[in-house]
């Protein structure tokens, strides 16, 4: 029995979307014999669907009354991905009819069993198996609600207060007072691991108390800020909000079962694994939106965008993850190269959160990449002053200073940032750069590049650097071994390939200077660069 489960484990790790895996073989990989040509059809198509991670389509392929064994396995494993659970139960039952036999497919009847709170008879499926996934865990959690619902006595063991977790805390809930278990709860805050989901489970149980002091420091200091602090907190006590009550098993579990995936263990696990676990997770709560969330992720690591974005289209405005969701589709958006849809978007998120500073820095970006300097400087600026400044932000304005002209205001804020952190590379090499572009303080230039290249010597912008201030210093055949090694390690980059031309030039290797110049064309998007690279060549190449 366990080889055969090492097999099936087999299969989901080669059917997971990833970009090495080849399509199973028909003949060889599953010994399949294809008998007709619906039969094929259904089989290549569904099996294919599967492969490139969209097992939703490959279960709408395979949405009829078939009766071969081979089909019917690929029906029950893209149903059991898509989170059709009722379906893919049936379909097991099916196989075992036809003499396959697999715990796998024992694993829908387990789902449905917790999800019609038959949790005795869940925990009957797999007592004679060794779990996966470390089911043993949310068994664990069933046991301890099974126990607790017994507890006559309605004592609170010591052990609780010792070693608790916030699943564990919600499950006696259930069946103490509240205000009974604040010492748990207050010692479940002080753990440094607890994910987002978690906190707000937290802030949901403190609301209960009464401790609303406890619940808006959750919500201001420990939650990221791909979150609306602000209108979390306006808006917990709100019956929408599903952490406002004492949780059910079936939300407690979900949220279990969401945590399982993130493990370190779990989480280079099989994509496969992770999106049946994170649609059980949805299965047993519909409104567990993390696990809708990181399922979006999964296909958006696929690079299954379309799936990805119709996933995070389900959370809802009132969603605390509703923020979060579209700073993931701008990425997915920004990803596909669609300007006007991204921009349109973008501007929908700022007028919804025109002060949150994930949503400003985007919009920062978009402009900065507009050539719109002045409009990003007032942003960064914006981000200095209302939020508790760092080096990253302080790098950001810096940078947009000196993109419109104010490189001596610039300048004194770079090198404070070195004065707090010497080793801060892009610094290091940010101020090595511009120098060279401007032909000023070389020898500082010099000595700031090779400290960065020091703490990363293979670095090719960093390389870069270097041959440039070389070339500055017209010590032209270093500058082309720098330039050279710079472009082995970024041979797309127009800008490095322009300089080695440039570099090739002035130690009279014209034919390579024009060679290199007219592959930086290729390269090359900014129209300005692209007219000055074709001057060069229409200039030299008469030379010739």
């Amino acid at each position: 029995m366990f080889k055969l489960t090492l097999i099936f484990f087999v299969i989901l790790n080669l059917i997971s979307c990833n970009t090495k895996t080849k399509v199973l073989n028909t003949s060889q990989s599953l010994n399949y014999k294809v008998s007709n040509a619906s039969y094929a059809s259904n089989y290549l198509t569904a099996n294919y669907s599967i492969i490139k991670g969209d097992a939703y389509t490959a279960s709408r392929i395979l949405d009829g009354n078939f009766t071969s064994p081979e089909l019917l396995e690929i029906k029950f494993l893209s149903n059991l991905v898509s989170g059709k659970f009722d379906i893919a139960d049936k379909v097991s039952r099916k196989l075992k009819i036809n003499g396959k036999n697999n715990i796998f497919y024992d694993l829908p009847d387990y789902m449905l069993k917790i999800k019609n709170n038959d949790i005795r008879g869940s925990l009957d499926i797999f007592k004679n198996e060794k779990l996966f996934f470390k089911l043993d865990d949310l068994n664990d959690l069933i046991k301890f609600w099974i126990k607790e619902k017994e507890n006559t006595k309605k004592y609170l063991s010591k052990k609780y207060f010792a070693n608790s977790s916030i699943h564990k805390l919600l499950i006696l809930e259930n069946f103490y007072d509240s205000n009974e278990l604040i010492k748990i709860a207050d010692l479940i805050s002080k753990q440094n691991n607890l994910n987002s989901h978690e906190l707000l489970l937290l802030a949901g149980f403190y609301f209960r108390v009464d401790d609303i002091k406890k619940l808006k420091d959750i919500i201001k200091t420990r939650l990221p800020n791909q979150f609306d602090k602000s209108s979390i907190i306006n808006n917990f006590s709100k019956q929408s909000n599903m952490y406002i009550q004492i949780q059910k098993l079936n939300v407690i579990l979900a949220s279990k079962i969401y945590n399982l995936i993130n493990e370190d263990n779990l989480i280079n696990n099989s994509y496969s694994y992770q999106k049946i676990f994170l649609e059980f997770s949805l299965f047993l709560d519909p409104k567990m939106d993390i696990s809708r969330y990181a399922l979006a992720e999964i296909y958006t690591f696929e690079k299954t965008y379309e799936t990805s974005l119709k996933i995070l289209d389900t959370i809802p405005k009132n969603s605390f993850f509703y923020l979060a969701s579209n700073l993931k589709k701008l990425s997915i958006i920004k990803s596909f190269g669609m300007d006007i849809e991204y921009k349109k978007l973008l501007f929908e998120i700022t007028d919804i959160w025109p002060d949150n500073k994930l949503v400003l820095y985007r919009l920062a970006n978009y402009y900065k990449s507009k050539s719109s300097y002045q409009k990003s400087l007032k942003i960064y600026k914006k981000i200095l002053d209302h939020y508790d400044s760092n080096d990253r932000d302080l790098f950001l304005y810096a940078s947009n200073l000196d993109k419109i002209g104010k490189w001596k205001e610039a300048r004194v804020l770079f090198l404070e940032l070195l004065k707090k952190n010497p080793n801060d590379t892009f610094t290091l090499n940010y101020i090595s750069y511009k120098l060279a572009l401007k032909n000023q303080e070389l020898e500082l230039a010099l000595d700031l590049i090779k400290k960065a290249l020091e703490i990363d010597p293979n670095n090719g912008y960093f390389l870069d650097t270097l041959g440039w201030i070389e070339y500055k210093r017209n010590n032209f055949n270093s500058a082309v071994y720098f330039l050279e090694k710079s472009v082995s390690i970024l041979p797309r980059s127009a800008e490095v390939i322009d300089h080695l031309g440039d570099c090739y030039f002035m130690l009279n290797r014209k034919k390579e200077a024009i060679f290199e110049w007219n592959k930086a064309l290729k390269y090359e998007t900014n129209t300005n660069t692209i007219k000055k690279i074709k001057d060069k060549i229409r200039q030299h190449d008469r030379l010739l």
